[in-house]
């Protein structure tokens, strides 16, 4: 019963994360990681005596406690591909700011060059 519960609600997640993606909602990028992160939720939540199994041939005990494991890990790897795209958004808008200011100051100067034609 457990199981039938865990694989309903991984292939819930895994329908949302579809219509997500077909509504454009998430993007492509994006996407393809919260897929196989749910196709793997679906496999997993199919596999639980197979999950037991090798929870304890590396020595845990307590095969929750290896979900668990793998799910921090799993969201710490998120964390730091989510602090990277920050990061690269961060350099892009730093650049494009300076694009901006360096266009906005020959944009003065034309300006300014043309009027000082304009009035004599």
């Amino acid at each position: 019963m457990n199981q039938l519960v865990a694989i309903l609600i991984t292939l819930f997640f895994l329908g949302l994360t579809i219509s997500f993606t077909v509504t454009h909602k998430l993007k492509d990028r994006y996407a393809f990681l919260w897929l196989i992160t749910a196709i793997a939720g679906v496999l997993s939540a199919a596999c639980i005596p197979l999950l037991n199994r090798f929870a304890l041939w590396l020595g845990i005990a307590y095969m929750p406690t290896f979900v668990f494991l793998v799910t921090i890990i799993f969201i710490l790897a998120l964390l730091v591909r989510q602090t990277m795209s920050l990061s690269n958004q961060s350099e892009k808008m730093k650049r494009l700011t300076q694009e901006f200011a360096v266009l906005e100051k020959k944009l003065l100067e034309l300006q300014k060059s043309v009027e000082g034609r304009d009035s004599v």
